[in-house]
């Protein structure tokens, strides 16, 4: 075959695939006797290229090159050495399997890309608290046993705001790890999250005297922590624990019996109020109440409900 009839043919063969959306030649579903002329050409072609290139172009190459050269071909071009007689099913399977490598692939390549945004809230969260972990602005600074700055997930979707630390906490350097916090655990539990998937801390950072509420000096000193927190984890929904940082976030609001379960809007996150869990503690019978509004979380913070 010569050069003129086999670049006829390529031109061809790719003005037909451009009609139907295709910018290449895929040699494999090309009929066998095309692709035998197709082969044989290009074998002509490259034998009398690497004839030129050595000087040798009016010597007849021996059989053994003319091999040599199409293997090169074949190999660097992956052509089937045989039509391959694959149902349409097998080759639809085939490419369900490739489909499906490449969907693999996406995920490892999105889990690689949630490590490092991970690794980077982790990393903002862990300067935050190096920054404040020594603070005394106000006197709860001078009496605290620990800075309990806050734990769990910083690529939660939620996030819980409690008051302030207990006794217990004040004593472990945790957020909600006594009575209080054991509730709050298997409440959470009960949704279907794991604590550990959420992040938990509080208005302020030190334990008050006696559990006592935290002064408006107090909170104002905390708040800018807090503040920072919410925009590093920046999670779908803010529940918080109590009238205090209920009011806090929002304020004018009316008492925690009134506003509990309902979704409000904090800057750019929403929020909702339900019951501390030390509040459940003497008061049994709001139960099912705080019950109603954690049936709300999983719907709110993975957008199931469009408010």
């Amino acid at each position: 075959m010569d050069f003129t009839t086999l670049l006829l043919q390529l031109k061809n063969k790719l003005i037909s695939l451009e009609k139907e959306g295709l910018s290449y030649l895929n040699i494999e579903k090309m009929p066998e006797a095309e692709q035998r002329q197709l082969y044989k050409g290009l074998e002509e072609i490259i034998s009398i290229e690497n004839s030129i290139s050595s000087n040798k172009k009016n010597l007849p190459l021996k059989k053994n090159s003319k091999k040599t050269h199409l293997e090169i071909f074949q190999k660097e071009h992956n052509p089937p050495k045989k039509l391959s007689n694959k149902t349409d099913c097998e080759i639809l399977n085939e490419k369900e399997t490739t489909w499906g490598k490449q969907q693999t692939h996406a995920e490892e390549f999105k889990q690689e890309i949630n490590k490092n945004v991970k690794k980077n809230n982790i990393d903002s969260i862990n300067v935050l608290y190096k920054k404040f972990e020594s603070c005394k602005r106000c006197e709860l600074g001078e009496i605290r046993n620990n800075f309990v700055f806050g734990n769990g997930s910083t690529e939660s979707e939620i996030m819980f705001i409690g008051e302030g630390p207990g006794a217990d906490e004040d004593k472990l350097g945790e957020p909600f790890v006594g009575r209080a916090g054991k509730l709050l655990t298997k409440m959470i539990n009960t949704i279907g999250i794991d604590r550990q998937d959420v992040y938990i801390t509080n208005i302020v950072k030190c334990r008050p005297p006696q559990n006592r509420n935290p002064t408006i000096k107090e909170i104002s000193c905390c708040l800018p922590i807090l503040k920072k927190q919410i925009d590093i984890v920046n999670p779908k929904l803010i529940i918080t624990l109590g009238n205090v940082p209920s009011k806090t976030l929002v304020p004018d609001l009316p008492g925690i019996t009134k506003v509990h379960g309902q979704i409000l809007q904090y800057e750019n996150w929403k929020l909702l109020p339900t019951f501390h869990p030390s509040y459940l503690l003497r008061n049994r019978a709001s139960m099912p109440l705080a019950w109603d509004d954690f049936k709300i979380i999983s719907d709110v913070a993975f957008e199931s409900l469009k408010f």
